[in-house]
């Protein structure tokens, strides 16, 4: 950013980063996206798995407490324990290998899978930023849903600023964070209600199948599966989303299509000036 300058108002319809996103993954976007799945398939695959063998849930830790209603749990679908666990201790450096993936492709446009874990060396780092970043959240969220949202909004650039720096501390990254999203945290929600749609269109094979083999009397593991299969397209549009968030920090760090100075930045720039 030029000096004495603090953060860039995106001014960018979210149609418009979309259809660059579009041009940009011309012929590449299936294998971009196969990258993102394996991400998605490490973070959400591997405890539902181990939740066969530890399937403590956190119904359970609640009917633990004194004075709980059990008949109120009964009626509840519980989670296992074990999958906050594994997010809690995996989220931050996934999230950071996703960045670390998509900058590449946006910058590079070029696919390269070891990207994903380049950001493994930085662990103890991305885990102090979800951590924190959670915890803050939270504190915020007490005070309404609307406060906990913008907050998140603001450190919705963390694992970027990271990617793009690694030697900045927990806080300094969350800090720039906040600081690249002034001004632009309704342009921001806008994008992602916008990709709302693939979203939407990902979980409906899921929602589909569940109705489908809930009557099956089929062995757990092979609902899992089944279940774990039918995933994939949610992932997919995690990987589509992706694209746009990313697309939309290098306009706050470029201030706009015109200044990317990225391979295949024909993409971008075409028509820019």
């Amino acid at each position: 950013m030029p000096e004495g300058r603090q953060y860039y108002i995106i001014k960018e319809h979210p149609l418009r980063i979309m259809s660059k996103c579009k041009s940009h993954s011309k012929g590449t976007l299936v294998s971009f996206l196969a990258g993102i799945c394996m991400l998605y398939a490490f973070l959400n695959w591997i405890p539902e798995i181990l939740s066969l063998y530890f399937p403590a849930t956190n119904l359970d830790l609640m009917a633990a407490l004194p004075g709980v209603d059990e008949q109120m749990l009964s009626r509840l679908n519980g989670t296992p324990l074990v999958i906050y666990v594994y997010a809690l201790f995996f989220s931050g450096v996934v999230n950071l290998g996703e960045a670390l993936y998509a900058l590449t492709y946006i910058r590079n446009r070029k696919v390269e899978y070891k990207a994903l874990t380049e950001g493994a060396p930085l662990y103890l780092k991305t885990l102090g930023i979800y951590i924190l970043q959670l915890l803050i959240v939270a504190f915020w969220s007490i005070f309404f849903v609307i406060p906990g949202i913008v907050v998140a909004l603001n450190f919705s650039q963390a694992y970027y600023v990271l990617a793009d720096d690694p030697d900045k501390g927990v806080t300094q990254v969350l800090a720039e964070s906040k600081m690249l999203m002034q001004g632009n945290r309704l342009t921001y929600l806008r994008l992602l209600l916008y990709y709302l749609p693939y979203l939407l269109f990902g979980y409906m094979p899921a929602f589909l199948i569940s109705g489908l083999i809930a009557g099956m009397k089929l062995p757990v593991a092979g609902l899992l599966i089944i279940s774990m299969l039918a995933e994939l397209p949610v992932f997919a549009a995690h990987g589509y989303i992706c694209l746009g968030r990313t697309v939309f920090y290098e306009l706050m760090i470029n201030e706009g299509f015109a200044y990317f100075k990225y391979a295949g930045q024909e993409a971008f720039r075409e028509y820019e000036r």
